[in-house]
């Protein structure tokens, strides 16, 4: 059993002096930024969100128990809580961002963060191919934060907010562009962020799918036939998805016994749990924590 809880790590905790002037938001070039940061080696979580663009070098990198490659022209997303640790060669090169609710929603009028689909952890891959196209005024706006983000001067956070909001409204027309249809992606979207925010408020309560239909104005018959035609599975499966998600960074990652994992997650028949995470994994939760 795991004898401490992963480490969550905050903003601050990535500035040298340990006292940030700049709390809610992070710059640096990703090579630099490992250097500094040995900490980060080993699986750990934010309560923040990251942008991670790579520029040079290869490897792999895990999130949510999920491995990607890494390559050159690849942007990496994560969203607050998500898991995840790397393995890259030594010639890893990119920038590196962070920002959190506060900082991103300090304007009333722009949009809600988790609107972009490289957010969705659940629904979406966490990670975006950059072609020529795209790669340069990507890095143009980065390179754009990074000048106003070191100098600090009078309202730079206000400056920054707003590079932030145009490089992420660039990386979802990137985003899109790589859908097979982009108009119904763009359309479809918005249902699937806003069922991903009840997922993540509700998953632990086991309601319907008729509850998650009524939040979003839909029949159920509406809801699972999306669900099917976007994820090729039912909404019912979306949501034991979630839960299993869950299992498995408690069975990893906290010093919690397996019966108080099952309660965490609503299951109060610690036998029904054992049999409900054997049928998702093909293993026990015992087993999968002696493995892993």
């Amino acid at each position: 059993m795991p004898n401490k809880s992963l480490p969550l790590y905050n903003i601050q905790d990535f500035e040298k002096t340990g006292i940030s002037k700049k709390p809610d938001f992070y710059l640096n070039r990703f090579e630099k930024h490992l250097q500094e940061h040995a900490f980060i080696q080993t699986p750990h979580k934010h309560d923040f969100f990251i942008i991670l663009l790579i520029t040079q070098g290869t490897g792999t990198h895990t999130i949510d128990f999920k491995t990607y490659p890494v390559a050159p022209q690849t942007a990496f997303f994560l969203s607050p809580g998500q898991v995840h640790a790397w393995q890259l060669s030594a010639d890893s090169a990119g920038y590196i961002l962070f920002f959190n609710l506060d900082f991103y929603r300090l304007q009333p009028d722009q949009l809600e963060v988790y609107r972009y689909p490289f957010f969705n952890m659940l629904l979406n891959r966490p990670l975006l191919a950059l072609p020529n196209e795209h790669l340069l005024p990507t890095t143009t706006i980065i390179e754009s934060m990074e000048q106003e983000y070191l100098q600090s001067d009078y309202k730079w956070q206000e400056v920054v907010r707003n590079y932030l909001t145009i490089l992420l409204i660039r990386l979802h027309r990137a985003y899109l562009e790589q859908q097979p249809d982009p108009d119904v992606a763009n359309a479809s979207q918005s249902l699937w962020q806003q069922l991903d925010t009840f997922l993540e408020k509700h998953f632990k309560e086991h309601q319907p799918v008729s509850f998650y239909a009524e939040k979003l104005n839909i029949t159920e018959k509406q809801l699972n036939e999306a669900s099917k035609n976007t994820f090729g599975k039912t909404t019912s499966s979306l949501i034991q998805d979630r839960i299993i998600l869950e299992a498995r960074r408690l069975l990893i990652h906290s010093p919690l016994t397996i019966t108080q994992i099952a309660a965490e997650l609503g299951y109060f028949d610690n036998s029904y749990f054992g049999r409900f995470f054997k049928k998702h994994t093909g293993k026990t939760p015992e087993q999968f924590r002696q493995e892993k």
